[in-house]
């Protein structure tokens, strides 16, 4: 249950350290430099994009070429344009009022603990103030409140958890997952929903390249250098960074809103009017291959070894899936934006045929159904049907309208021959095939099955067989379902069955391995996870689905006793099982729940998926923007501190995007201890318990999370940034997580 007040919230369980800590504590200040940087500021001014940095008494030092706005470590000066700002804004006041003041004068770190923290996101009027009227780029505006209170004197300070002595903060992090967050930097981006992280190699290259050969065209003498030359090759030979796509919609605007932000340079790039004015509400976007076809004459592999045959390269394009039920954005489709945010050759195309019924996709996914090597794509789709019978409105929506989920295989075009030499498909007048020119256009459409609505994942339960399973959220027919495809030259379904019919209006679906299990013996392995977050790659093994569910209704006339209990169902027609279980004992408005997957040969298709109740009490805040199909929670996804954690077997967190609730959640893993011994707990591995709420004050559509640093910021490298956008706010906020552990120096001790 998520804690409704604050007297649920507590901190509590400080140790007060020994005089021998306290003297290192000491010594480790005394011999440390003083100086730091606090968060940055990513900001979209005029499509470009600035960055300063919180450093009190302090400046940095800025060059004339597009990298000068990363914070320059080491190099300040005893004045500055912040400085000066706020001396002008102080000048005059007493110190009282100067003391009341607003400011965020260090880095806003703390520690999570055994109780839950309640993040308060804040706008500083200081800050604000400042902003206007500035031409050198904006400072950042937001502070954070922990449990009603400023970080400095909370219990959950950064500062104060030094302080406990290492016995004891070595059994938080063993036993509670104890982490260090770190409000970031926020990145102003206009009406924010969809976030995605992709390899910078990826979509968005060609565009840095390009952007890069302009910004050093004054140089040209130097670049014909042999140190430069040797420096550009060092430099291309680098690995990328990550790079965060955001998309955007309004309920009036005519256009769509795709952008990145290079997590290397803070670099925000858009993609052109056309792409924005073809896709009015883009939702999830996602990669698309370098290569579409695997071309083979012989192969044995089953259909999962086929989708891991190799890492897959990516092409400089985005697949973007479109549409949404609001009045003129309801005729969506699935598009592929060549070149994105390059200038001189980016290019849309709509695969989907633009002149049928009105639809809306959510994501879409790459997937050989055709067992030939084709990476055909796999989409849910859904459209409001009005049906008759009502006197008074003849175009009311009924609760009975029969199904308008519809799960879609778009077949990507077969190329006319291959070259003989090289394998290289053609078109039939000898040119290279390309599925996206306009004469393969629209792709064909095949309707597999109706109900899948929004999300779902693919796997493959029995490697040995020539299926791949669907699992799908279906959220207008409020139901969790499973769809058995059969591969070959026609795919068809040769299996379906219901996981639960009283789950409520699912929405986000994921599969998870909240055992920890790595490999092992399953028969049940990963080919898309449904996430966007690639906790579990192609080939890894799952033990749970995790399902969120807008609301959790069950009828009163029925067994009361099932709101008291976990429900499983073999199918419609056969009556739930019943299974005691405590966190069934009160479902209150939108949830999370946990399906573990039946274990035994084919025991996934007739045995029931025992679902637990991992969270539940998500509600909708009451706001004017939240009218058009409130719900919550949103998305949800799986994660680990550091990445290299799923290696070593530990159990992943869960972030869960609360939508129009306005907050993002983080769940650690329940520690035993914290169990009461009377409690029945069926499915162990899948309680969990709120390590943080963060409150937003804005819809939160969905999360992103990668391991890159951000720019330079002062961060602890190889832990997780949570990138929370803030729809209404018009900015993404980013949450860096750490050890909470100092570095150690050696100041001779």
């Amino acid at each position: 249950m998520i804690p409704s007040s604050r007297s649920e919230v507590k901190e509590r369980d400080l140790v007060v350290p020994s005089r021998s800590c306290q003297r290192r504590k000491r010594k480790r200040q005394r011999g440390s430099s003083l100086t730091s940087l606090a968060s940055i500021l990513v900001s979209m001014s005029n499509n470009e994009s600035t960055v300063t940095a919180y450093a009190p008494n302090q400046a940095f030092s800025r060059q004339p070429n597009p990298f000068s706005f990363l914070p320059q470590r080491g190099h300040y000066s005893s004045s500055s344009s912040l400085d000066m700002a706020s001396n002008l804004a102080t000048e005059g006041l007493s110190p009282y009022f100067q003391g009341i003041l607003s400011r965020t004068n260090s880095r806003q770190r703390f520690v999570t603990g055994r109780y839950p923290l309640i993040i308060d996101i804040k706008e500083n009027p200081t800050a604000k103030w400042l902003n206007l009227g500035r031409m050198d780029g904006n400072i950042a505006t937001t502070y954070v409140l922990v449990n009603d209170t400023t970080i400095d004197r909370s219990l959950a300070s950064y500062d104060r958890f030094q302080w406990i002595d290492m016995e004891n903060r070595v059994e938080l992090h063993n036993r509670y997952a104890s982490v260090s967050l770190e409000l970031l930097a926020e990145v102003n981006i206009p009406k924010p929903g969809y976030l995605n992280i992709l390899p910078a190699d990826g979509p968005g290259a060609s565009a840095t390249e390009v952007r890069t050969l302009q910004s050093t065209t004054r140089w040209n003498r130097w670049r014909n250098s042999a140190l430069y030359q040797e420096l550009e090759e060092i430099q291309w030979n680098a690995p990328y960074r990550d790079r965060l796509w955001v998309t955007g919609f309004t309920l009036t605007g005519r256009k769509g809103l795709v952008q990145s932000v290079d997590a290397e340079t803070g670099h925000i790039d858009s993609v052109n009017s056309r792409s924005e004015a073809m896709a009015l509400w883009p939702n999830e976007v996602n990669h698309v291959p370098r290569t579409l076809i695997d071309h083979r004459d012989d192969d044995d592999d089953g259909p999962a070894q086929q989708q891991q045959r190799q890492k897959v390269e990516l092409d400089d394009a985005l697949l973007v899936s479109d549409g949404f039920l609001v009045p003129g954005k309801d005729r969506g489709g699935i598009y592929v934006i060549k070149n994105p945010s390059n200038p001189n050759s980016e290019w849309t195309t709509c695969l989907t045929d633009t002149k049928g019924d009105n639809w809306f996709y959510h994501r879409a996914v790459w997937v050989d159904l055709t067992g030939d090597g084709r990476k055909s794509i796999l989409t849910a789709r859904a459209k409001l049907r009005k049906v008759a019978g009502h006197k008074n409105n003849p175009t009311e929506q009924d609760d009975s309208r029969p199904k308008n989920g519809q799960l879609v295989w778009l077949e990507m075009p077969e190329p006319h021959h291959f070259d003989e030499s090289t394998g290289t498909p053609l078109e039939e007048d000898g040119t290279a095939f390309d599925p996206f020119s306009t004469r393969h256009l629209p792709w064909k459409e095949r309707v597999l099955a109706t109900g899948p609505d929004v999300m779902f994942n693919v796997v493959d339960m029995d490697t040995e067989d020539d299926t791949i399973e669907v699992i799908a959220s279906q959220f207008f027919d409020k139901r969790v379902t499973l769809h058995s495809i059969k591969i070959g030259k026609k795919p068809h379904i040769a299996f379906g069955r219901t996981i639960d019919n009283r789950c409520g209006a699912a929405f986000g679906g994921i599969v998870a391995n909240l055992d920890g299990r790595q490999g092992g013996s399953s028969a049940n392995v990963v080919i898309d996870s449904g996430s966007t977050v690639p906790t579990l790659q192609p080939g890894d093994a799952f033990s749970h689905v995790l399902v969120t569910s807008h609301e959790c209704d069950f009828d009163e006339s029925a067994d009361k006793q099932l709101i008291q209990s976990m429900t499983s169902h073999h199918n419609t027609a056969i009556e739930p099982h019943h299974h005691v279980d405590r966190t069934e004992s009160s479902l209150d408005g939108g949830s999370l729940f946990a399906y573990r997957v039946p274990e035994g040969k084919d025991a996934w298709k007739r045995e029931p998926w025992v679902r637990t109740t991992v969270a539940t009490g998500f509600k909708v805040k009451a706001q004017l923007w939240n009218v058009i199909n409130p719900g919550a929670p949103g998305f949800v996804y799986t994660f680990h501190a550091r990445k290299e954690d799923a290696g070593k077997g530990k159990r992943p967190m869960i972030a869960i995007a609360g939508d129009c609730a306005e907050s993002a959640y983080i769940f650690r893993p329940e520690d035993v201890s914290e169990r009461e011994e009377s409690l029945y707990v069926s499915d162990p591995t899948a309680q969990y318990r709120l390590m943080s709420e963060i409150r937003c004050g804005a819809t939160v559509g969905s999360i992103a999370i990668g391991y890159d640093d951000l720019c330079s910021a002062a961060q602890e490298s190889g832990y997780a940034k949570i990138y929370i956008p803030c729809y209404e706010k018009d900015k993404v906020l980013v949450f860096a997580m750490g050890s909470g552990e100092e570095e150690d120096e050696d100041d001779g001790w």
